[in-house]
């Protein structure tokens, strides 16, 4: 069928982008509130009385349901739409970042302390079946050349999340207290919440503002496929999709890495480079301000070589090459004696892991189509395992003062994830056009 030119009176102003501006506002906020016990937990933990080990069992309590969730959340996200459920996604997130903060205020150590685990399974509630449901608005708001890129962007979006919880936690903390400092960080996703029912639709035709010159480019082609109903045959046919599943299986390798970062780096600064709260904020931020900017280079590369390399060696190219060097990075910073180098090579590593994002999301984009929103759900929950799985071994070594050993640990998972690239192969999905 050949493609239908697009209208000349597309407005300036896309309504795609706004769309895209909310799906990377949730993954913000989104990490903010998840980073920001991490940062508290300096404070936290005397406050509660507990150590590096009690405070992993908190990380993996938000980590268990919002693992467990990313794949029913993407089938619940084909069933409901993306726009019902990120609603829900951000206030239940929200209620459960303010009762971390609200629960040691109302009992003794040890109740508080498992009201603190019960409150961040919550947060994990809210934001498992939340970037499984975005997938679905970039998948069926974007074109399909474009797929990589608006997924890097997304990145980008929960990276900044990520890097602005250490510095402004910290300063909230040394002058308001870390409860305080937790409860600000409610504040921007409720409103965010607000603007999501009130503005985005699941699909470019369902929205008020859409314009026929838009809604071209964005479908050159008309789609006549959709979403398929939620069954088991469908969930056993995702499952045994092959890409799928490589995928998946090499997303929980590099998220061993990437949650090093997102769960330890502030404290690694604090406890074994011995800088002051306020100092390891600024600089805790710096790898993941780096990897803000490059998910969104990861993205462009990607898309580029794609299209000049094919579907197969396109989506391949990236991680071959970044994943190996993040192996490196981390040996580097681990044997560093400059703190300051240490934080330029975990800048690096986690710059390269995060060039990784698009290629792995797009590549399941291209292996599941319409199956999208479920297919990242698996692929997202298998990431997640990465780091409920390094959760426990980071937090003994930190507890034993083996800060090198934890991060060495992390070269062998980026190999692996790097060599498990070599079994994906989207090609038959053809190419971005």
């Amino acid at each position: 069928m050949p493609s239908r030119a697009a209208p000349t009176d597309a407005p300036f102003l896309r309504v795609r982008f706004l769309i895209l501006g909310g799906v990377v506002a949730a993954a913000f906020t989104a990490y903010l509130e998840r980073r920001a016990i991490a940062v508290a937990g300096a404070q936290m933990m005397p406050a509660l009385g507990i150590g590096e080990i009690e405070l992993g069992y908190l990380f993996n309590a938000f980590l268990f349901t919002y693992t467990v969730l990313q794949y029913p959340g993407g089938l619940l996200a084909q069933r409901i739409g993306a726009r019902r459920l990120t609603t829900a996604c951000l206030l239940v997130s929200t209620l459960g970042t303010a009762l971390t903060a609200l629960m040691p205020g109302l009992a003794g150590p040890v109740v508080a302390f498992v009201g603190v685990g019960i409150a961040q399974a919550l947060v994990g509630i809210g934001q498992g079946p939340l970037f499984p449901a975005n997938a679905g608005i970039v998948q069926a708001w974007f074109p399909p050349r474009h797929w990589a890129l608006m997924n890097g962007l997304q990145v980008t979006g929960l990276s900044l999340g990520a890097a602005a919880a250490p510095p402004l936690i910290a300063a909230l903390m040394q002058s308001y207290g870390w409860r305080n400092a937790l409860y600000a960080t409610c504040v921007p996703a409720t409103l965010l919440a607000l603007w999501w029912w009130w503005y985005v639709r699941n699909k470019p035709r369902e929205h008020r503002a859409m314009t026929p010159a838009e809604l071209a480019e964005i479908e050159p082609e008309p789609r006549t496929t959709s979403a398929p109903r939620v069954s088991w045959a469908e969930v056993r046919r995702l499952l045994g999709d092959r890409n799928v599943m490589v995928l998946s299986c090499a997303y929980l390798l590099m998220n061993y890495v990437f949650y090093f970062f997102n769960q330890w780096s502030f404290l690694y600064l604090v406890e074994e480079r011995h800088l002051t709260l306020l100092k390891s904020g600024w600089l805790a931020s710096i790898p993941l301000l780096f990897g803000a900017i490059c998910a969104t280079v990861g993205g462009v590369l990607c898309g580029a070589a794609c299209r000049r390399l094919g579907a197969r060696r396109g989506f391949r190219l990236v991680p071959l090459v970044v994943l190996p060097l993040s192996g490196a990075l981390l040996l580097v910073a681990a044997h560093a004696d400059d703190a300051y180098l240490a934080v330029a090579a975990l800048a690096g590593c986690y710059g390269c892991v995060q060039m990784t994002e698009s290629a792995f999301w797009g590549a399941t984009f291209w292996a599941a189509r319409e199956r999208a929103a479920a297919a990242t759900g698996v692929l997202n929950m298998f990431g997640n395992l990465g780091g409920i799985i390094g959760t426990p071994i980071v937090a003994w070594l930190a507890h034993a003062h083996e800060w090198p050993g934890a991060l060495a640990t992390g070269v062998a998972f980026a190999l692996a994830s790097a060599l498990l690239w070599l079994w994906v192969d989207v090609e038959h999905r053809g190419v971005p056009a």
